[in-house]
């Protein structure tokens, strides 16, 4: 029994993370799953035909707004609703399957695990594209890069979800320390280069700037253009 509530663990966590990526693609391999009696859907409609292609469309849609700047900023404003419900209900497709397998996992909990863990995700993910916005336009900026790795990722790891969920879980846990030590490591060469945290709105700025270029905030010059 260990052994199936840790699959059955792993399976939460790794999908709750991925929806937090990729929401519809997630959400449609789950439907593709349950077609095919992989793995078990708490909704119907998940494995319908009619589900299926307006899962199909979401992805679309999905990729398209991953793929531009100014797309993404304006899905930001619903991502973290969408990619919390989309985490949400595959935590409840991991819940459904496990209750299959003998394995009682509670479904408020599983949705609440589901849901703060793709939010999670979203907002660290977030914050590595902000760090990389502006670096260069479309296959030169390494945002395109990114999405293109996450969209390989997230298909990849669907399959180890379903074949070895420990492993998918593993490869969740270092996607997130390698995210954390990005940004780490982004921030402390900024350091190294002369800049510094906006007071107002902590936003990265020069030492030189006297006005913060995001929220307009007077700032005091640090450093005069020039000096050594």
């Amino acid at each position: 029994m260990a052994p199936v509530i840790v699959e059955a663990l792993a399976r939460l966590i790794s999908t709750s993370a991925l929806a937090g990526t990729r929401a519809s693609l997630t959400l449609l391999c789950l439907g593709l799953a349950a077609r095919f009696e992989v793995m078990a859907a708490p909704q119907e409609w998940m494995s319908s035909n009619v589900g299926l292609a307006v899962l199909l469309a979401l992805v679309i849609i999905e990729e398209l707004a991953e793929q531009d700047e100014d797309l993404q900023a304006l899905f930001d404003l619903f991502a973290y609703a969408l990619r919390g419900g989309a985490g949400a209900l595959a935590a409840s497709t991991i819940q459904a399957s496990a209750g299959e397998l003998g394995v009682e996992l509670p479904q408020w909990g599983a949705a609440l695990v589901g849901a703060g863990l793709a939010t999670g995700t979203h907002h660290l993910r977030a914050r590595m594209h902000e760090q990389l916005r502006g670096a260069g336009d479309s296959v030169l900026s390494p945002r395109t890069w990114l999405a293109w790795l996450e969209l390989g990722g997230v298909l990849g790891l669907m399959v180890a979800v379903v074949i070895a969920p420990v492993v998918a879980l593993g490869f969740v846990v270092l996607a997130s320390l390698g995210g954390v030590a990005l940004i780490a490591a982004k921030r402390a060469a900024e350091d190294r280069l002369g800049r510094r945290a906006c007071v107002h709105c902590n936003a990265r700025v020069r030492v030189e700037s006297c006005r913060c270029p995001a929220c307009k905030g007077e700032l005091a010059i640090q450093r005069w253009l020039g000096q050594r």
